[in-house]
């Protein structure tokens, strides 16, 4: 079965009267907000982008030529957001089947979110997909063309969400991990809240909740996670005390994620694999080695083996002392030579562990 031809257009064209600056140029880590949106497209392989310039075209489009995507000028943008809509749709290709509408102040949607709805319209019947954070929808909306003429041809106002409000039976919601769907920047204020989001390299704790519930992970396993990530955390501060640089972000992350395939066969494999193609890697490095370890005592300690240590000295979801959780899982196995010489290296590891943390930080 052939795959559906998928294209984007971005709206760009705006005076940004709200904002204390031009939004297509503000910046990210040395890329603009324009530079943000068009790469994250051609990340997720969508195969046409279309960006719509309109306020201050000439001083775009030598990112738009960079980036080797089609820009069309919309000569009406002072009326307003939907004629630029109507101008992007106009210039799509005719095998066209489904087209994002990205709004460019909305500038951190994932590559991985894309991804995620151009796969789910490739299933569905559908002809509206909504990206949606805890069940509120966001940007941007993937819509088949055949709205295209219901789109270009409606005198009603409202703009583009209410005229898709007509068609809710041929809609569907797509829950992701992704804030940023929600995130736009209208103003100062807004757009220090992206930056501070976008300097983070894990998902926020909302987003872990959400990943959580998307893989129907079970209040037990949440509770026991839960309380992993209050051992780590303490541990890391221990450390940062000491001066120790620790991520700490990425280590609350990795504590509340580690079991988010616990009911599959090698989960710290499949949570790894999970976290690494939602495009956090240092996570998903995190939780592969949650279970077994290798542990270099004269190398400086590591946020895998806070994690380590941590999921050793939780029992459910209560803390215990390391050599109490040993004594019980051993207990447990004692008639079971082969997997008492596994606990018993894993915990070896961990009493390593332990005794790096004193060390630095003089606490037992």
């Amino acid at each position: 079965m052939k795959s559906k031809k998928i294209a984007a257009i971005i709206i760009a064209a705006g005076y940004s009267s709200r904002m204390d600056g031009f939004k297509p140029l503000l910046e990210f880590e040395s890329e603009t907000a324009l530079e943000k949106v068009v790469k994250a497209h051609q990340q997720a392989g969508i195969e046409e982008i279309i960006v719509v310039l309109g306020y201050r075209a000439e001083v775009l489009m030598p990112y738009v030529k960079k980036a080797a995507i089609t820009a069309v000028i919309n000569e009406n943008y002072d009326q307003g957001m939907y004629t630029s809509i109507i101008k992007g749709i106009s210039q799509l290709s005719e095998d066209v089947d489904g087209f994002f509408i990205h709004p460019v102040d909305i500038p951190l949607v994932k590559t991985q979110s894309l991804k995620k709805l151009r796969d789910f319209f490739e299933k569905t019947d559908k002809g509206i997909v909504y990206p949606c954070f805890f069940d509120k929808r966001g940007h941007p909306p993937l819509i088949d063309s055949r709205y295209k003429n219901v789109i270009i041809d409606n005198k009603e106002d409202g703009g583009l969400k209410k005229l898709l409000g007509n068609y809710q039976n041929d809609a569907i919601n797509l829950p992701l991990a992704d804030e940023a769907i929600l995130m736009d920047m209208d103003t100062r204020l807004d757009y220090q809240k992206l930056l501070v989001y976008s300097s983070r390299k894990a998902p926020n704790l909302r987003e872990c909740e959400a990943l959580l519930d998307i893989f129907q992970v079970s209040e037990q396993i949440r509770k026991h996670s839960r309380a992993v990530r209050d051992v780590a955390l303490a541990l890391a501060g221990l450390l940062i005390e000491q001066g120790i640089s620790i991520d700490s972000a990425s280590l609350e992350a990795a504590a509340l994620l580690h079991d988010i395939c616990r009911s599959e066969k090698n989960h710290p494999e499949k949570g790894a694999m999970v976290l690494t193609d939602l495009g956090y890697p240092k996570i998903g490095n995190l939780i592969l080695t949650h279970m077994d370890i290798t542990v270099n005592d004269e190398q400086p300690i590591t946020e895998s083996e806070i994690l380590y240590l941590s999921d050793k000295m939780v029992k459910e979801d209560q803390p215990m002392p390391l050599n109490c959780r040993k004594s019980e899982v051993l207990k447990v196995h004692q008639e079971q030579p082969e997997i008492l010489k596994k606990i018993n290296n894993r915990y070896q590891n961990a009493e390593m562990i332990a005794q790096k943390i004193e060390t630095i930080s003089g606490k037992g």
